[in-house]
Formats: structure tokens, C-alpha cells, sequence
């Protein structure tokens, strides 16, 4: 790890004495984890009633075969997959992130349980008015909230949204409070490392924040070498969570008039207001856990790769563009709302454009570190590229719908269904299991229980979700209309002759498929965390860490021995985490055999 690409070495000798990512973190970090799979598990067994009632087979479940159980599982569904996943797996994740590459013990650690308590209880709440009959879709356009569905018919009343609001409030106070640890730990003068101290280094703010964004990327030489490195990861947890604290202000202000117009208050926002206001946020929600994500390619491909990018200017470069697009595409959502300002669909119909760039480079830069090398195929690797795919599929397919011309068409079908679970399903998701699969047993000092199980796991998930997702466009490119509890109708022609029941048959054929995928997941997670603890860390990296400069700041080398007279170097925790000792039947990652007393150089 000698041969950093930033030419620093970030870690004082001061901050090495202590493991930054200190037991108390670990804790919260796999505790939120855990939280998120949870919510992952009920979120898509949710799914799963849908995909029944849509494919006739509602008389086989009673109730839940309805029209307005249906926007139950809708609202409750949604919003479990983009805020009950994501927000605990977000908070987990950069829990780990931060001061495992930063190499800082985290900025006031003691509030992730107030972080944990707040997302549970205010997200429980959301779920629970669901449970009430709340059931408006999951992102609740104004005025249905206040209506009780279509006619008034829908079983939900004041009581129930205001239920969703309170709880949508709260959860939203455990997003500042996280970014509160988050924005500390980047950017406090507390630390005595060379984030604040390295001689003939800039430690302005103004320095720091261009660095933590990856602006650093664009500027010469003669200035980028006077900026702090900042890890990929860490970059992308900071352009995360300043695209959502940007837009939070309106949303909040949204949550806040639905909360009093629940109270029987009239609103103070119209609807198209209101609508904009939700899009703001809801945009920047999609990429709140896809960020940190792309964070973890740049680090952990690399590893796989057994090779380094060129420069790190190419893992830095999208950052600034992805900050300013994340939020800025929101209105193509509103392509159909006619009385929206024309400027607003014009910015967001060309910053989709830009955030297809961003995302290319990305892409290209990922795939040509992959292309001829001696990719190690592990577990992890293969849900990252699968994920990758997930992404170029339903990225294309976005841009496509951000086109004003094309979304006349496809706005209101199963194509948008197609392109979010492209990239939220067989992109975000994936991901985010083979990062679970990576870190794991280093934060909870476990040793996954069956490599099987997570092949199983694994080629179970990419069947079904991508044949699920593909389904879903190609209903779309039919015009099969989206958020209706029968998309088939015997009175229109044109649905017997297009045979959308047939199409609504295969999406749950798919869906049955990746729902059975995670049964051997939740078993070998079970197992898991049932089975004994291990007596060593599990930060020993393979000798694959030893000959890549990964681009993530790294102590200097230490020198200890492992089974079997094994020596090996290792710098600190290193970039190496959840690597498997030999024969233990399954990790992240593989340690090399190395011939007794031998030293890997």
C-alpha cells in the first residue's frame, strides 16, 4: 500500500493506536444493517401480494384481492424499499465507511442509537397507518392523503394520515441527526491527523469541502496536490448526505401542512406546489443508499481487479456532477403536469442528460479496471458487476422517460415500474447484499455460515429480479397502465388482443422467484449471527491488497502472523474487509495461500 495515488499517507501515527471503527460503532453499524434487511424482507413479501393480486389470483388470499388494499401494499411497499431499506442501510453503511477509510473514530458515535430508535419509531409509524388503511401510493400526491381514496371509499381518515405524517416527521429527525455525525466527522478540527495537520496541505473549509465533493478532480495539478485526499467512499457519503439535507427543507415543509391538514387546518400549499415539493426529496431518496454504493465499487473493485485506476481524478470526477443532478432532475417527474413552469422540465429534461454522463464515466471507468484483469470472482464481486448492469439497463431506460417527447407515452405505465426496479432492485439492492457480504463478519467478528447458500442467494436474486424488472419494461413498451389494481380489463379490446394477463402472469412468476432467492439469504443470515464468534478480527487482507494501490488512505505496513505460521503484511484494517480465513466455507473474499515463514512483499 505504499504506492498510494493521492501520494499521502493520511494517517497520523497518533490515530493508528486505536481502531477507529471502535466496538460501539461496529454494534450500531450491524444493528442498522440488520434493521434494513429486515424492512428489505417485509417490504417485498408486500411486493409479493401485489404481483398475487395482479396475476387473478386474489380469491386465493381474500382480503388483501382489493382495490384499496391494493393502495395499502402500494404506499406500504415503496415506501418500505426507499426509506425503510435504504435509510438504516445508509446509516450502517457510511457508520462503517467513515472511519474505516477515514480513519477516524466517529464524530459523536454515542448518537447512533437515538439515530436507530427515531428511524424505527417513526418509520413503524408510516407502516403502521398502512396497516390502518392509509394507502394514497407511495409518494402520497397531494390532496389524496386528505380524501380517503377514490370517492371517499378508501378505509382511512384523518386519524390515519395523520399517523403517516407524524411518523414521517420523525423519521426524517433521525436523517439530520445522522448527518450531524456525518458532517462532523468529514469536517471537525477536533482530529489530530493529517486531514487537519499535514504540512504544505490547504485545511481550509473551502479546501476541505472541495475535496469531500470531488471538485478536486477538475482543478491543476498545482492545486489538487495542496488538497486533501478524501477516499472515494467517504466522497460519496458526503454527496449523499448534502443532496438530502438540500432538499429536505421542502419536504418537511410538505410533511408539515400534510401533518396540520390532517388536524382538520386548511393547507397552506396548492397541489402543484406540493408536488414539487415532494419531488425534491424523493429524487435525492433514490440515490441516498446508490451513492455510498458507487463509493464501495471504487474501493472494492480495485481490490478484485488486483489492479488501480490510471488516476483517482476518474473515481472523483462524477461526484460534482452527481451532486448538482441528484436533485436538479426532480421535475421530470412532472413532465405531465402541464401548468409546471417550463424552465423547471427544461432543466430537468438536460440535467438528466448530465446525470447520464456522470454515471457513464463511472460505468466505463468500473468495466475497463474489470476488462482483461484477473478479476477475482468472489461473492461480492459478482453481486457489484451484476449490480453494474442493473445499472446501465435501467439508467438508459431513465434517460429515456426524462426525454418530455417520450414521457407522453411511457409516464404512466409499467415502464416506469421497469426503470426503477432496474436500478433500485437489480442495482441499489444487489449491491447493497454483496457490500453486507463484504463488511459483515468484520463488524460483527462472525464468519458467514454457507458459501452455498449465498451462491444460491445470488444466482436466485439475478434470475428473478432482472427477469422481474424486464417484465415490467417490456409491460410498459405495451402501454399496461401502472398504480391500478386490475391493469387487464374485459371492456377494453385492446387489452385482450396486447394479453397484459399473460404479462402480469410472467411478472409473478419472476416475483415468486426472487422472493423464494431470499429464503436461503435469510437462513444463511440466521445461521450467521446464531453461530460462535470468532477469537480473531477479521481485517486480515488477502496478498491481493498488497500489490494494488487502493485509493483509500492506509497506515503503514505492520507485520504479524496468522494460521499455520502464515506471514503476511497488512496495513492497519486495511481496505480488506470480511476476508475469510482458509477452509472456512465462505467470506467476501479468499486469503491466498502462502508457504510457511514466506512473507508477502
Amino acid at each position: 500500500m505504499s504506492n498510494n495515488p493521492s501520494g499521502t499517507n493520511l494517517v497520523s501515527e497518533d490515530v493508528t493506536k486505536e481502531d477507529p471503527l471502535t466496538p460501539f460503532t461496529r454494534r450500531w453499524s450491524r444493528r442498522l444493517l440488520y434493521l434494513s434487511f429486515l424492512n428489505f424482507i417485509i417490504a417485498g413479501t408486500l411486493a409479493l401480494f401485489m404481483r398475487t393480486d395482479q396475476a387473478g389470483s386474489s380469491g386465493l388470499i381474500g382480503a388483501l384481492g382489493t382495490p384499496q388494499v391494493f393502495g395499502q401494499l402500494l404506499t406500504a411497499h415503496g415506501l418500505g424499499m426507499f426509506v425503510g431499506w435504504q435509510f438504516p442501510f445508509t446509516y450502517g453503511l457510511i457508520s462503517y465507511i467513515l472511519p474505516k477509510y477515514m480513519k477516524r473514530k466517529l464524530y459523536a458515535e454515542k448518537l447512533l442509537p437515538l439515530v436507530f430508535f427515531l428511524f424505527m419509531i417513526g418509520f413503524y409509524c408510516v407502516w403502521a397507518s398502512t396497516a390502518l388503511g392509509f394507502g394514497p401510493g407511495w409518494y402520497f400526491l397531494f390532496p389524496l392523503p386528505f380524501h380517503g381514496g377514490p370517492a371517499g371509499t378508501a378505509p382511512w381518515g384523518p386519524a390515519q394520515a395523520l399517523l403517516f405524517f407524524s411518523g414521517m416527521l420523525i423519521t426524517n429527525v433521525s436523517l439530520f441527526v445522522f448527518s450531524y455525525i456525518v458532517l462532523g466527522t468529514v469536517f471537525s478540527n477536533k482530529y489530530q491527523d493529517d486531514y487537519n495537520l499535514k504540512a504544505g496541505t490547504n485545511h481550509s473549509m473551502s479546501a476541505k469541502f472541495a475535496g469531500s465533493i470531488g471538485f478536486d478532480a477538475y482543478m491543476p495539478e498545482a492545486v489538487r496536490s495542496r488538497i486533501v485526499f478524501y477516499p472515494p467512499a467517504v466522497v460519496a457519503a458526503v454527496v449523499t448526505t448534502l443532496d438530502m439535507l438540500v432538499s429536505a427543507p421542502p419536504f418537511l415543509t410538505l410533511i408539515g401542512d400534510g401533518a396540520w391538514v390532517s388536524m382538520n387546518n386548511p393547507t397552506f400549499l396548492n397541489n402543484l406546489v406540493a408536488k414539487n415539493f415532494l419531488w425534491i426529496n424523493y429524487h435525492p431518496i433514490v440515490y441516498y443508499a446508490f451513492f455510498p454504493i458507487i463509493g464501495m465499487y471504487y474501493t472494492l473493485i480495485p481490490i478484485f481487479a488486483k489492479r488501480n485506476f490510471s488516476s483517482t481524478r476518474w473515481a472523483k470526477a462524477p461526484w460534482p456532477l452527481l451532486l448538482i443532478t441528484g436533485i436538479g432532475v426532480y421535475s421530470h417527474h412532472l413532465f405531465m403536469d402541464t401548468s409546471q413552469p417550463f424552465i423547471l422540465q427544461f432543466m430537468s429534461q438536460n440535467m438528466s442528460m448530465v446525470i447520464g454522463i456522470a454515471s457513464g464515466i463511472s460505468v466505463f471507468t468500473l468495466l475497463a479496471l474489470i476488462w482483461r484483469s484477473n478479476y477475482e470472482w468472489n461473492l461480492t464481486a459478482k453481486f457489484l458487476v451484476a449490480s453494474i448492469f442493473g445499472w446501465i439497463i435501467g439508467g438508459v431506460a431513465g434517460i429515456e422517460e426524462a426525454d418530455i417527447s417520450l414521457d407522453v407515452y411511457l409516464h404512466n405505465t409499467y415502464a416506469i415500474v421497469g426503470h426503477f426496479h432496474l436500478n433500485g432492485l437489480d442495482g441499489i439492492v444487489f449491491a447493497g447484499f454483496g457490500v453486507l457480504y463484504w463488511i459483515l463478519p468484520e463488524i460483527s467478528s462472525k464468519q458467514w455460515y454457507s458459501r452455498t447458500l449465498g451462491e444460491i442467494h445470488f444466482w436466485g436474486s439475478i434470475v428473478g429480479g432482472f427477469g422481474l424488472a424486464l417484465t415490467f419494461m417490456a409491460m410498459g413498451f405495451l402501454g399496461v397502465p401502472r398504480k391500478q389494481y386490475l391493469p387487464f380489463n374485459p371492456g377494453l379490446p385492446f387489452t385482450i388482443t396486447l394479453n397484459y394477463q399473460f404479462y402480469l402472469d410472467v411478472a409473478f412468476f419472476f416475483a415468486i422467484f426472487v422472493a423464494a432467492a431470499q429464503i436461503p439469504f435469510i437462513w444463511n443470515l440466521i445461521k450467521t449471527l446464531l453461530g460462535p464468534r470468532s477469537p480473531k478480527p477479521f481485517t486480515t487482507p488477502s496478498s491481493l491488497e498488497e500489490s494494488i494501490a487502493v485509493p483509500v488512505p492506509a497506515p503503514a505496513p505492520v507485520v504479524h502472523s496468522l494460521d499455520e505460521g502464515v506471514v503476511v503484511k497488512e496495513a492497519g484494517s486495511g481496505a480488506m474487509a470480511g476476508i475469510s480465513p482458509p477452509n472456512s466455507g465462505m467470506g467476501a473474499g479468499t486469503v491466498n495461500q502462502i508457504p510457511k515463514g514466506k512473507e508477502v512483499s
